[in-house]
């Protein structure tokens, strides 16, 4: 870090220039972000994971924030809010899954092939699913076993 020294001549106008620069620097080197938590789980139906969808937690804060995680092929996620595997806000949580396979874009036939849903549409939405979570500090893990 290099010293900045101020000669005892300066006048006031370079000094108080010195001292507003001074005061920033704790403000842009400090981490006070949000209290953020690793989140993990697994996505299971019918005894077998959901390999496709994702996986959404809707904060129920006032101004919180949603974060949402990819399914793996054996059922796995990890949640992000911002950046990959960053988790999620410290807080509570209405948790919602999307699981469908991807739709057959084909020209025959003309009309177009529904994708296979891979878990009960009613976890789809927040007010439906009746899946919770509280997410707390440090590591957390939500498996979700889902029926019909």
């Amino acid at each position: 870090m290099k010293r900045i020294t101020v000669k005892a001549g300066a006048g006031p106008l370079a000094r108080l220039v010195v001292l507003a620069c001074a005061s920033l620097v704790p403000v842009a080197c400090g981490s006070t972000g949000p209290n953020m938590a690793r989140v993990t789980g697994k996505v299971t139906y019918q005894g077998k994971p959901v390999p496709k969808g994702s996986v959404t937690f809707v904060s129920t804060a006032e101004g919180g924030r949603n974060a949402t995680g990819q399914l793996d092929p054996e059922g796995n996620y990890t949640l992000q809010t911002e950046q990959p595997g960053d988790g999620a806000l410290v807080g509570d949580y209405l948790v919602t899954i999307y699981a469908h396979d991807e739709p057959i874009l084909d020209y025959i036939p003309k009309k177009p092939i529904p994708p296979k849903i891979l878990s009960p549409t009613k976890y789809e939405k927040p007010e439906t699913s009746g899946l919770k979570a509280t997410v707390k500090s440090g590591s957390n893990n939500f498996d979700f076993d889902l029926k019909d």
